[in-house]
């Protein structure tokens, strides 16, 4: 794997020249090297307190680990002391404290983009900095803060491939606004007494083997499969960091970060005592094809659904606070998929509101069929033609009554089939009259969501105007095109940056990668 396991780990306490100590920062650091030394086989330098200077950090940033550090090495840093964030022209500009340092004498500290410089430099392929300090958040090279979720099972494959792509990733105990707490028990209810900051607590157990936990255990075999990456790490972290330390209002946000040089790697540690359970990857075949073609994606597909997760959660806020939301875009710019794919997932994953959501409808030659197998499968009262009290409002007062607290929403899928291919006048009034006279009663609760493409955007409002004279009677013309013309969501082209993860991730969810890699910038370009 690596030549080399090196670290560099940096713990102060002693303070002085106006600044105040800490009580754990040392004790944090020693604890941290012997588990390093004895359990992950590491050589490490030490810099503890008086040793612990803006001299001695340039010596070992521009001089030891430069001479020290291969390419077939692997590096990891760890501060625990003093940090701040002083604002800059670019936000939150952030600093490590020396030992030696004066307060409020920036020349005496050292500036986080120094030291991200000087890190750089560095030929090795792998490395991992854990900053535990205050505004640790500062330290914030990259705008991309993705590695957010951990794959259960860890093919041998994929472990192969977070060897040997570079890994360059950075975790922070604080956000940028943040001050870390230097001595507060995590299990303060069973009266336990601290002697580590939260975050070293939840480091030094995670890399004794805590955070090795999947797979769960099954069949008599241990939970874990003893690997530790770093985006592991920092999930066992933040849920050991976050939630203790927001439950007594003193609330500690960790981060991950990716650094520039950082690709497809991730660092990792062995667990300690854990045999390798990586199973090779589950073979290939049609129904294992993680691309859907020229089909849409659909709810269930929704794991392989890439490149619009800003987009997605822009459209939920939207459709949270319009009652109709018009999805527009070109043939094929995947109106579908961001709704199907990405927003229905996302409203059920909700915690702050319930949804209910209809299967999703296509008008089809017969639209008020469509919208009745919708209502029957969960279970509504369907709707009559021309009868007002057999209509889609009643039916969601029923539905209302029994859900007080939660809402409803109805997807039609590919609307211009309204016109397209529905050559019954009388039902396409019926449905378009169904559909603007339950928004009208239950703009609170219901939420519609049409997908439509644009080139049908004129010729839709026109016929749904002239289609609902008595929601019109009722509203005014101007009302309902005020509604229409503020649910208008424009879903864009992709930009580079979405097409890569539409191309990659999902081959990466199938544990296959492209070879070359200039592979995907040529499929970019022909698609851009």
């Amino acid at each position: 794997m690596f030549s080399r396991n090196f670290a560099f780990i940096i713990g102060i306490n002693n303070y002085t020249n106006g600044i105040s100590p800490l009580n754990t920062a040392v004790n944090d650091a020693k604890k941290l090297v012997k588990i390093l030394r004895i359990k992950h086989d590491y050589q490490v330098w030490v810099c503890l307190d008086e040793v612990a200077t803006l001299s001695n950090f340039h010596k070992f940033l521009f001089h030891t680990l430069p001479e020290q550090v291969t390419e077939n090495d692997r590096l990891f840093f760890y501060f625990a002391g003093h940090g701040v964030a002083l604002n800059g022209d670019d936000g939150p500009a952030g600093y490590l404290i020396p030992q030696d340092a004066k307060l409020g004498d920036t020349n005496s500290y050292l500036p986080m983009t120094k030291l991200h410089d000087a890190l750089s430099q560095l030929p090795c392929r792998h490395f991992l900095g854990i900053l535990d300090c205050c505004f640790a958040g500062a330290f914030r090279w990259s705008s991309t803060r993705d590695l957010l979720t951990s794959p259960e099972v860890i093919h041998q494959e994929r472990y192969d491939r977070f060897i040997t792509d570079p890994a360059w990733q950075i975790i922070t105990s604080s956000a940028s606004d943040q001050k870390a707490l230097d001595n507060f028990n995590l299990d303060s209810e069973r009266s336990q007494v601290g002697h580590h900051s939260p975050f070293a607590s939840a480091l030094l157990e995670a890399l004794e083997g805590a955070a090795d936990i999947y797979p769960l255990a099954k069949n008599g075999k241990p939970a874990g499969d003893g690997v530790i990456t770093a985006t592991e790490l920092y999930l066992h972290l933040r849920n050991r960091v976050e939630i203790p330390t927001k439950k007594y209002h003193q609330r500690q946000t960790p981060g991950i970060w990716c650094l520039n040089k950082h690709d497809k790697g991730e660092y990792i540690f062995l667990s300690p005592g854990h045999k390798l359970n990586l199973p090779p990857a589950p073979p290939l075949d049609q129904s294992q094809n993680p691309y859907r073609g020229l089909n849409s994606f659909d709810e269930k597909h929704s794991s392989l659904f890439f490149g619009r997760t800003l987009l997605v959660e822009k459209l939920e806020d939207f459709v949270k606070a319009h009652p109709l939301t018009v999805v527009l875009g070109a043939s094929g710019s995947g109106k579908s998929s961001l709704v199907k794919a990405g927003l229905i997932p996302k409203l059920r994953q909700d915690n702050t509101e319930k949804w209910c959501i209809l299967p999703a409808i296509r008008p089809g030659e017969t639209p008020l069929q469509g919208l009745n197998n919708a209502l029957k499968n969960t279970q509504l009262p369907e709707v009559a033609a021309q009868n007002p009290q057999q209509n889609l409002a009643m039916s969601i007062d029923v539905w209302a009554k029994n859900n007080p607290n939660s809402k409803l929403l109805l997807f039609i899928d590919q609307s211009e089939e309204i016109i397209t291919l529905c050559r019954n006048l009388d039902e396409r009034k019926e449905f378009f009259q169904q559909i603007l006279t339950a928004i009208n009663a239950h703009g609170d609760k219901l939420r519609v969501v049409l997908s439509l493409r644009s080139d049908f955007e004129p010729h839709i409002c026109d016929v749904g105007l002239k289609l609902a004279p008595e929601v019109i009677n009722q509203l005014g013309t101007t009302v309902l095109i005020n509604l229409w013309q503020s649910g208008r969501f424009i879903v864009p082209a992709m930009t580079r940056g979405e097409l890569r993860e539409a191309i990659e991730k999902p081959a990466q969810a199938r544990v296959m990668y492209f070879q070359p890699h200039e592979l995907v910038e040529k499929l970019i370009d022909e698609v851009a």
